[in-house]
């Protein structure tokens, strides 16, 4: 309404607004127990969820919440819990495919999806994959085998940007037997909240905290062929005894080359949602808007750059794709260019033999 008389005010924003991604990483767990809360609950730690399902004598679940605790992370943990009596794999992928609603229900939205035991089951696996998919986060998948080759066999089966297969499929950690994945997922969540920007480190070369022994060793050894750097090279990440009990490979199973490094494929997705989250303010605004939110986002951009997990940026309207049709329809498309900081994934070191200094032992033989 016009107001004609007196003193009137308004107030207005011509600034551009802070983008971050949280150092947080929701741990959404499907396991099997025999005690405590049934189907999807929430807790703030996996410390809390420990006392929850402390009474659970059977199942996949407590030790799970113990293997991700023994990383030292407090994280949001999201859990599906399936009674163990009547588990089964249709249970465990009805499971998984409740995650969907995980935000609706929680607050919270999986970042890292576990199903301990039972990922090592194709069916179960690729249900993992479908739902990492949807919610853009990463499924840890158990790569249950024998021998290389029927890791090798298991792995075939998958071409996914959103899936990190894990062997072997157990580890003991504080003396007990379990999946690898709960440790590899509490890992993940420790790094990810250990630094600022740890979300676009890789977390292979790591130390996973209380392993003693895994039920397959899988050899390493530098500068040599080994079991472990054919399964890297496949797609598969190990846990390998190297100066303490190590995660040695952080690559998905993608056809892309570009999409092969997990470290990229988060950095990436989680940017992406940050910046789609801090830019809903200006939905449904006038289209001047759009300028604040180009300027959020190359100061977003400026602080990666500032903190090494960009190499550059480029942040620009496409003029290719805004049309005058484009604008009358209400449609905007902004292009955000950014190279990340490439991780060390090789080294090569050359020793060569020269004869360029004999002089110098000559000079000591002749005195």
């Amino acid at each position: 309404m016009s107001l004609n008389y007196g003193i009137n005010g308004d107030i207005s924003v011509a600034a551009a607004r802070a983008i971050t991604v949280a150092s947080s990483t929701p741990i959404a767990i499907v396991a099997t127990t025999d005690s405590g809360p049934q189907g999807m609950n929430f807790y703030g730690s996996a410390e809390t969820a420990i006392t929850a399902y402390a009474g659970a004598t059977e199942g996949t679940l407590l030790d799970a919440l113990k293997d991700i605790d023994a990383q030292a992370t407090t994280c949001p943990i999201i859990v599906y819990a399936i009674d163990s009596v009547t588990a089964d794999a249709a249970a465990m992928i009805a499971g998984v495919d409740a995650l969907r609603n995980a935000y609706s229900v929680t607050g919270y939205r999986p970042d890292l999806i576990v199903c301990p035991e039972w990922s090592g089951t194709l069916t179960v696996a690729t249900a993992m994959d479908a739902m990492a998919t949807r919610l853009w986060a990463t499924a840890i998948v158990d790569v249950t085998a024998a021998n290389e080759t029927e890791a090798l066999a298991f792995k075939a089966n998958f071409g996914t940007r959103f899936v990190l297969l894990v062997g072997p499929e157990e580890v003991t950690i504080n003396g007990r037997s379990v999946a690898g994945s709960a440790g590899w997922a509490g890992l993940i969540a420790y790094y990810d909240g250990a630094s600022a920007f740890g979300w676009a480190e890789s977390h292979s070369n790591r130390v996973m905290k209380g392993v003693s022994s895994t039920t397959r060793l899988i050899d390493y050894a530098d500068g040599q062929d080994c079991e472990a750097r054919r399964l890297r090279q496949a797609g598969i990440a190990s846990v390998v005894r190297d100066e303490g009990w190590r995660t040695y490979g952080f690559e998905t199973t993608d056809i892309d080359p570009i999409w092969q490094p997990l470290n990229r494929v988060r950095t990436f997705y989680k940017m992406l949602r940050a910046m789609m989250q801090a830019a809903k303010w200006a939905r449904d605004r006038q289209a001047d808007e759009l300028l604040y939110v180009k300027k959020s986002i190359e100061e977003f951009m400026r602080g990666l750059k500032g903190a090494g997990v960009a190499l550059g940026f480029e942040v620009f309207f496409d003029t290719e794709k805004n049309t005058k049709a484009t604008v009358t329809n209400g449609q905007f498309f902004l292009t955000v260019r950014f190279q990340d900081m490439p991780t060390i994934r090789e080294l090569n070191i050359e020793l060569v033999y020269v004869d360029d200094y004999s002089d110098v032992l000559l000079t000591i033989i002749n005195g």
